[in-house]
């Protein structure tokens, strides 16, 4: 007895979820997730949500819509204060460090801030609580948007970075490669600069010893507070 294995219906299928904004954006960040900014396309987001691509121009504009809600939704994991600081720079110095790592978690979703200051709600109520910070700290008023601004464009440059190094680290298959894979990208660099010769190059060629003894998370500290000691001290001095 032979049996026929039939189609099933519109009746039986399961029914598609809805399509929604919300729904859109987060297909676009898991497209992100996996494989970067670049192949976000409109295309390949209706394929995943197993529609037309032009359904998609109900819920967004465009690609950039698209990228700068994606960059939004992966600021929805950002735990951010309120009330007044009590220790400002703890905060900011917090904020900023778990602003880099929630977006490297995302892949390279932080180029979307590189060029155009994002303006989401996530962003906004990050923005908001930063100037909270930035006011506390005595910046003046007409200082503090750019002062905002440039800490933003260090998270977004700082969670690329991160985000590379993660990749390179996810992509081997156990803790060794993974350590192997990291001291590759350092004995690169380290090979390019003993390359150099040193009449041509005496800054890089003294510096050049204490590659491999910097640890990244102090170079990354110590980056931060170069960022708000200069915000800072050129506030007080009356620089805008």
């Amino acid at each position: 007895m032979t049996t026929v294995h039939r189609r099933g219906s519109a009746r039986t299928r399961p029914a598609k979820p809805p399509l929604s904004r919300e729904a859109v954006v987060r297909a676009a960040l898991d497209l992100v997730d996996d494989a970067g900014v670049d192949a976000v396309s409109m295309r390949k987001v209706a394929t995943l949500l197993d529609t037309a691509a032009a359904s998609l121009y109900v819920y967004v504009e465009d690609r950039k819509d698209l990228l700068e809600a994606a960059y939004d939704l992966a600021l929805a994991d950002l735990r951010v204060g309120g009330g007044e600081p009590t220790d400002w720079r703890a905060e900011l110095e917090a904020l900023v460090t778990e602003q880099v790592r929630v977006l490297a978690e995302h892949g390279d979703v932080a180029r979307v801030a590189l060029a155009e200051v994002q303006v989401g709600p996530n962003a906004l109520a990050v923005t908001e609580r930063v100037l909270a910070l930035l006011r506390v700290s005595g910046v003046p008023a007409r200082s503090r948007l750019a002062a905002a601004d440039l800490l933003d464009q260090y998270v977004a440059s700082a969670a690329v970075e991160r985000a590379g190094w993660l990749r390179r680290v996810r992509g081997a298959t156990a803790v060794d490669a993974a350590d192997a894979s990291i001291q590759a990208a350092r004995d690169r660099i380290e090979r390019a600069y003993q390359a150099l010769p040193a009449a041509d190059f005496p800054e890089l060629t003294a510096v050049r010893a204490g590659l491999g003894a910097v640890d990244p998370d102090d170079r990354d500290r110590w980056k931060l507070a170069a960022v708000i000691d200069g915000i800072v001290g050129g506030s007080s001095s009356g620089a805008d």
